[in-house]
């Protein structure tokens, strides 16, 4: 019931002018970003919203931006997406393009990827 109370409260925060976004990774193509007011941390579980940024539209020009709702199990670093939200426009704004809901499979947060320095920033 915890975890549904917090999914709940993730997506209720979704506007996109939040000013908590943490810019934790960047290449080439997409900055990555997390939202630090909106991370929430019960126990070993996390939950955070984390934005990926195109530095120009995709190949379609359909979305600019994609926002994940992340779970995160912290002592078996592991992680799982609970939605994932296609956007317009940049910094999750604009309209919704697409969008994917419910929990998926857990994987590992491996070091050195993107969900893996992700994980330093919420569970340690």
């Amino acid at each position: 019931m915890k975890k549904f109370l917090a999914l709940c409260l993730l997506v209720a925060s979704l506007p996109s002018y939040a000013q908590g976004w943490v810019r934790y990774e960047q290449t080439a193509e997409t900055t990555h970003y997390f939202d630090s007011l909106r991370t929430r941390k019960m126990g070993d579980t996390a939950f955070v919203w984390d934005l990926h940024d195109l530095q120009k539209p995709d190949a379609d020009g359909a979305f600019r931006s994609v926002l994940f709702a992340l779970e995160y199990n912290c002592r078996p670093r592991q992680y799982r997406v609970l939605s994932t939200t296609w956007m317009a426009d940049a910094m999750a704004g604009g309209k919704v393009v697409r969008e994917i809901a419910g929990a998926g499979e857990w994987h590992d947060a491996t070091a050195g990827s993107l969900r893996g320095i992700l994980f330093n920033h919420i569970c340690e």
